[in-house]
């Protein structure tokens, strides 16, 4: 019998075993005794561990009866407390056993016996593998210092997350597309942005593209996916939080695209934002009563339906935080010549346009998006990243500078989100990747951003100016009058009211004096909605008051930060 497999020459089978055309025996050569059948053709490819260098295991390769190969994922503490698992996931790969009853420990022990000399790294994620930034996986492809491969990229969005074409391709039948679309600009430069967001040290988060039905937003989403992979790397928001929280890892250091924000129930979008945001999936338990290892992620998210994330909240009679809005920004993509374009570069219409970005987006994704990848892999080994986060942070000041308006650190964070994508846009043409002049796509950016503010805060904060200066002069005129939580007496007879470093807590009847009449519930309102006002998340103006203020009755409670930055 000879060997006809073809196996790297650098695996050694482990003493006692004998690899043929066959499958794998026991026995030695020139052993007198004939060697025993064990099962068909499988061998181990190389060892593993994940990038904490935990969870080590085996790549076991199982040739089936059709000369497939199939390469198996196999831990190393799975081989002694659960062998049978073991050989049942070999079997369904194709592995034939011998129908004697020791073949199961004799392949066990094979499998134990094993010292394969190539060791990758094996992450339960897509995206960067280490905190030095030198290595990074995309869907199958691997970029960087690092031989690894991720476990999460078979099927479902890892699949999808590949490459068609040539970066060169995109650029010229997608790309240049982008250029005099704003909106396409704003979301190419999104999709850029991912991996740059942990190496800058940034959370999630993103842009929902919100507009009437028909005019692009779905298209949008379809072109920031070609910069990873194919359009089924867009997804629903059609689902529970727990579901969200099972697809971001495949997506980790990338772009999550969600459809048709109408879908999903107010409930879950209130979770799911922050969760995906923050990039932390639930803490749970393992059968064994310890705590299982939580899901982490970093995600650029685009976004789009045909109503806003306010709009969907208060669907569901939730209260919209500041942490919703700047997490996922409102940026309204139906106001453009042609819906959600400026132009249709010589196509007659803007569904003609709309067919043939998807159409190209099909032919041509995912190289760009490995390309970018790693420019930006050695420009951080070249010790530049720096110079890219100095660039954010110059646009960030520029932009925050031009706003004529009282401005707080909410809206700088949302700046400071468009300021990335710009430069993740800027970066990719500095790079060859694109059709478009970096200039576009910081004017796109800045445009997105002022437009958001003015929806945002303009209206709101010019409405609000006469309760602001009328709560302003109240407090700072009856301060003396109100109770110092930090001091030690909590209770005083002519009190109008409770202060901390942080806070005022004014119970109903103050809040009459200072807004008599109808005016009371609409400075609550209006208050409200600028963010000197805090509420219980739901309805109500009122919040429970802090265990420190006896009785803790529902009071209006006023931000003390906040109230002073908008009225000096």
């Amino acid at each position: 019998m000879t060997n006809e497999l073809n196996l790297p020459q650098d695996i050694e089978l482990p003493h006692g075993f004998m690899l043929l055309e066959q499958g794998l025996f026991e026995g030695s050569p020139g052993a007198t005794a004939d060697p025993i059948f064990i099962c068909s053709p499988i061998w181990v490819q190389c060892k593993f561990a994940d990038p904490t260098g935990k969870k080590w295991g085996q790549i076991v390769s199982v040739k089936a009866d059709d000369g497939t190969v199939h390469q198996i994922r196999v831990g190393r503490s799975e081989l002694f407390s659960k062998p049978k698992d073991v050989v049942s996931r070999l079997l369904d790969h194709g592995l034939e056993l011998a129908p004697d009853k020791n073949s199961v420990n004799l392949l066990i022990d094979f499998l134990k016996a094993a010292r394969p000399s190539d060791h990758i790294v094996l992450a339960d994620h897509s995206g960067w593998l280490d905190h030095h930034y030198s290595s990074f996986i995309a869907g199958k492809t691997v970029i960087g210092d690092l031989t690894a491969s991720t476990s999460c990229n078979d099927s479902g969005l890892g699949a999808s997350v590949a490459v068609k074409g040539s970066a060169e391709d995109w650029k010229v039948n997608v790309g240049a597309l982008c250029s005099g679309n704003p909106m396409m600009l704003l979301a190419a430069s999104l999709a850029f942005s991912g991996p740059l967001l942990r190496p800058l040290g940034l959370h999630g988060g993103g842009l929902h593209f919100r507009g009437a039905s028909s005019t692009g937003k779905t298209t949008l989403l379809s072109l920031a996916a070609s910069v990873w992979g194919s359009r089924d790397q867009v997804s629903q928001w059609r689902a529970t939080a727990n579901g969200l929280e099972a697809i971001a890892p495949a997506m980790n250091d990338m772009l999550l695209p969600l459809d048709e924000i109408a879908e999903i129930s107010p409930s879950d979008l209130h979770a799911a934002i922050y969760m995906l945001a923050n990039g932390m999936g639930k803490t749970r338990m393992t059968r064994d009563g310890t705590i299982a290892d939580t899901h982490k992620w970093r995600l650029a998210i685009i976004s789009s339906g045909e109503i806003s994330v306010q709009e969907k909240l208060t669907e569901g009679r939730l209260g919209v935080r500041a942490g919703h809005e700047v997490r996922l920004i409102d940026v309204v993509a139906d106001n453009r010549r042609f819906g959600a374009f400026d132009k249709t570069d010589g196509v007659p219409d803007a569904a003609s346009f709309t067919h043939l970005i998807q159409a190209n987006c099909q032919k041509f994704h995912g190289a760009v998006g490995v390309e970018f990848t790693k420019a930006l892999v050695e420009t951080i080994r070249k010790g530049s990243l720096p110079t890219i986060s100095s660039l954010a942070n110059k646009l960030t000041r520029t932009w925050m500078n031009s706003l004529h308006a009282v401005t707080d650190g909410q809206v700088e964070r949302v700046a400071h989100v468009f300021a990335v994508i710009a430069v993740a846009g800027m970066l990719a043409t500095k790079w060859g990747l694109t059709g478009w002049n970096p200039a576009e796509v910081t004017s796109a950016a800045k445009e997105a951003f002022v437009d958001w503010f003015e929806r945002r805060y303009t209206d709101k904060f010019e409405n609000g100016a006469e309760f602001l200066k009328h709560l302003g002069i109240f407090l700072a005129a009856n301060q003396n009058t109100f109770v110092d939580l930090d001091a030690s007496c909590t209770v005083r007879d002519d009190a109008l009211g409770w202060f901390d470093a942080q806070r005022f807590y004014l119970p109903s009847t103050t809040w009459m004096t200072i807004f008599p009449g109808v005016d009371a519930t609409a400075a609550a309102k209006s208050l409200l909605d600028i963010g000197v006002l805090m509420s219980d998340g739901g309805t109500r103006f009122t919040r429970k008051s802090p265990r420190s203020i006896p009785g803790r009755p529902r009071l209006y409670t006023v931000v003390s930060e906040r109230l002073i930055a908008l009225t000096t």
